[in-house]
């Protein structure tokens, strides 16, 4: 019973197969009728361009019928054989492919029909008409939705893709014809003329947005619009007319001043309000200014900020709060907002400006502060100043002098590279750049606007910083700029020390209290900077003191004091040497004296002096034999250095005799072997016994400056052999 059930359903499933299979064929067979049909229509009608239509509305009926048979078709597969396809997959696969492949040739068939329609309707309307580029919108949206989906390979499919492109390249033709006639450009020189058709325009956008090809366009206008029209808007002097048309006179001047602000602004308006006046309608809900707004809003108002409001930020903070200036800031405000409500602009970046007035203000102040440094240190040193001691300039007040917060200035000033005897706010007399008292005005200036009482946090903190990086940028820039005059030049090394030590001590004393509590409330410490251009100072002229003392000691190696050993007499050399050195050293007074202060030159040539004596006192006392007649011109040598080198310490133009206790007075304090050099010149020229007296038992002058061996080794190198040598030298001890 079972088997007999079994076969009476395979049977009937089998039937019911057979019966699908032939249906199909009859729809195959009648697609592959519609094929022809429409391939003859196509081709007579696109390629071959019989004027004949053949029946379009039967075929287009065909189609959908055929589209009809097979959506039943495959829904007979769906609901009545699925319960076979375990037992036939290979077969409904062979079938869903060939109803696959039915529906996309009706698909195919569809839209040639569809776009047969379009294409007719095209001939029957105008090139200016929207309905006619929506046409061309709808034919391409078909067409790249074919090609998407369906094989188009086709000849026929080809054709009336032409056709479909042919009108749309007309359409273009028209678009852009049409786009040169309603916006026309003329430029003369600096004159520049816009023209609008307002009545036409909108008709000409809306076409080229339909068709997507808007963009293109639309970018180069603004640009034009941008470059020609609203950057000479910025400039001081240029002169905008309205009438049918806008005219525009362009400028060169930049905006310095408040009311050439005014007249800028008022320009941008009516400009604006021109544009708003023809341009004052939406594509795709969304303004015309508000696409080109896209393309340069931005742009135009940061070039605004730079160009216009930037330049007429105040000189101070104060004026920042003036009645003028917040009036021109109102004025401002109230444009962006117009451009707002156009739709040309989205942000509102004229107003941030605006609420942070106070931070572009030093911003401004804090860039132009670091160009101007940086000029400064780049002239030339060698122009200078003389500061000069004024009992009556004073650089602080008694009371903040004795105040609590400034006390520790005291011991700070006191310590590295200068000693000052009177006030520690003052600063000794000497020579200083000019280019470094402007800086210091700079400076002073800053820290003057960061106290005022208009000056926000933020933008005092700025401002000090600047100061910060001003003095950092000194130390590195200084030294690097103007390395070959600082190792040549002594006057430049001289005048570089000052220059640090004046900043260093300006750093100090700017505004001290004042100061003191400005960098404790924005944390911007300043007082390190102090150690900073003391070392730099110091290693300056330190660096080029090794550099002369280099020279110094250079001649008097290379002066021969080695061939006495097989000379009797002193080589003229020596003495050459000798009255080369003192020159130097006198030619280093008259360029030092006048710009150092006073305790740093004395010290400065009093080390060179003190190398001096060091190298002539090595040569002499090293020496095995020193002939009678050497001796005494080394004697007279000697004498030649203790006659001059006081003389380094007194005025350049003193003789001899004038102010002689004072100036041995200094060269005791700054030269420490100049008694042991006295003693050299007595032992040169001294006899046995007047050297045995000087000795006086290791207890005489000669024994204070020196040692027994070295007393011994002289004896021996100016006397010769003989017992009352012998017995001078058993003495010596």
């Amino acid at each position: 019973m079972a088997s007999l059930v079994s076969e009476i359903l395979m049977s009937a499933g089998q039937l019911e197969k057979r019966d699908l299979q032939t249906e199909l064929n009859k729809v195959k067979n009648k697609i592959d009728d519609a094929k022809f049909q429409v391939s003859k229509f196509v081709e007579q009608h696109y390629q071959d361009f019989d004027p004949l239509l053949v029946h379009s509305r039967e075929l287009a009926e065909t189609s959908s019928k055929l589209s009809e048979e097979v959506q039943q078709l495959v829904e007979k597969a769906e609901t009545e054989l699925k319960f076979q396809l375990d037992s036939s997959t290979n077969e409904m696969n062979s079938l869903g492919s060939q109803i696959n492949a039915a529906k996309l040739q009706v698909q195919l068939l569809e839209r040639v029909s569809q776009l047969h329609s379009i294409l007719e309707k095209l001939k029957k309307m105008s090139v200016e008409d929207i309905a006619y580029a929506e046409a061309i919108a709808e034919a391409e949206s078909i067409l790249n939705d074919a090609e998407d989906h369906i094989d188009t390979e086709l000849d026929i499919w080809r054709g009336v893709k032409f056709e479909i492109e042919k009108n749309k390249d007309n359409l273009l033709k028209h678009l852009e014809d049409s786009w040169n006639n309603e916006i026309q450009w003329t430029k003369k020189d600096t004159l520049i003329q816009l023209k609008l058709n307002a009545d036409k325009l909108k008709d000409v956008f809306q076409g080229l947005a339909i068709i997507g090809q808007l963009d293109r366009p639309l970018c180069e206008w603004s640009s034009r619009l941008y470059d020609e029209i609203l950057v000479p808007l910025t400039k001081a002097d240029t002169v905008i007319q309205f009438e049918d048309d806008l005219e525009l006179m362009e400028g060169q001047r930049p905006i310095t001043e408040l009311v050439e602000l005014e007249r800028a602004v008022k320009n941008i308006s009516l400009t604006f309000q021109h544009l708003n006046k023809h341009l004052e309608f939406k594509l795709n809900d969304v303004l015309v200014l508000h696409l080109i707004g896209k393309q340069v809003a931005i742009d135009f108002v940061k070039l605004f900020v730079k160009t216009c409001l930037k330049p007429t930020l105040p000189a101070s903070s104060s004026l920042l709060s003036s009645p003028e200036y917040r009036a021109s800031l109102e004025m401002v405000v109230r444009l962006e907002n117009e451009m707002v409500e156009i739709g040309f602009l989205t942000e509102k970046i004229i107003e941030e400006f605006a609420d942070n007035v106070d931070l572009f203000f030093a911003d401004k102040q804090c860039l132009e502060s670091l160009s101007r440094a940086r000029q400064l240190m780049c002239l030339d040193l060698h122009d200078t100043i003389c500061l000069k001691d004024n009992i009556e300039q004073t650089m602080v007040e008694e009371d903040e002098r004795n105040s609590a917060e400034t006390a520790h200035l005291w011991k700070m000033l006191s310590e590295g590279g200068m000693e000052i005897k009177w006030s520690p706010f003052r600063f000794p007399p000497c020579q200083i750049s000019r280019s470094t008292q402007d800086l210091i005005e700079m400076l002073t200036n800053l820290v003057q606007e960061a106290g005022l009482s208009s000056a926000t946090e933020r933008s005092s903190a700025r401002l000090l910083f600047t100061v910060r990086s001003i003095c950092e940028l000194y130390v590195s820039v200084v030294p690097e700029y103007h390395r070959d005059a600082l190792e040549k030049l002594p006057f430049h090394a001289a005048v570089a020390h000052n220059n640090g030590m004046y900043l260093a001590h300006s750093i100090l004393t700017l505004g001290t209290g004042h100061l003191i509590k400005l960098v404790q409330q924005n944390g911007v410490p300043l007082m390190d900077l102090v150690g900073k251009f003391r070392q730099l100072a110091a290693h300056i002229f330190l660096e080029h003191m090794k550099s002369q003392r280099d020279q110094l000691l250079a001649i008097l190696k290379e002066a021969g004091f080695n061939r006495l050993e097989n000379e009797s007499r002193l080589p003229s050399s020596v003495e050459k040497a000798g009255r080369q050195v003192l020159h130097q050293l006198r030619n280093l007074q008259k360029i030092w004296q006048p710009v150092l202060p006073n305790e740093v030159y004395l010290r400065a040539i009093g080390t060179l002096s003190n190398s001096v004596l060091e190298e002539l006192l090595l040569r002499i006392t090293t020496m095995e034999d020193i002939p009678a007649a050497a001796a005494l011109q080394l004697t007279d040598q000697c004498q030649n250095f203790i006659n001059t080198l006081p003389l380094l310490f007194g005025p350049i133009d003193a003789e001899d005799s004038e102010g002689k206790k004072e100036m041995l007075a200094l060269v005791m304090q700054h030269i420490h072997l100049w008694s042991r050099f006295e003693e050299l010149k007595h032992l040169l020229g001294a006899g046995l016994r007047d050297i045995e007296g000087r000795w006086s038992s290791g207890k005489g002058p000669l024994a204070v400056h020196f040692a027994a061996d070295e007393v011994k080794q002289m004896i021996r190198a100016l006397f010769q052999n003989t017992d009352h040598r012998a017995a001078t030298l058993s003495r010596i001890k």
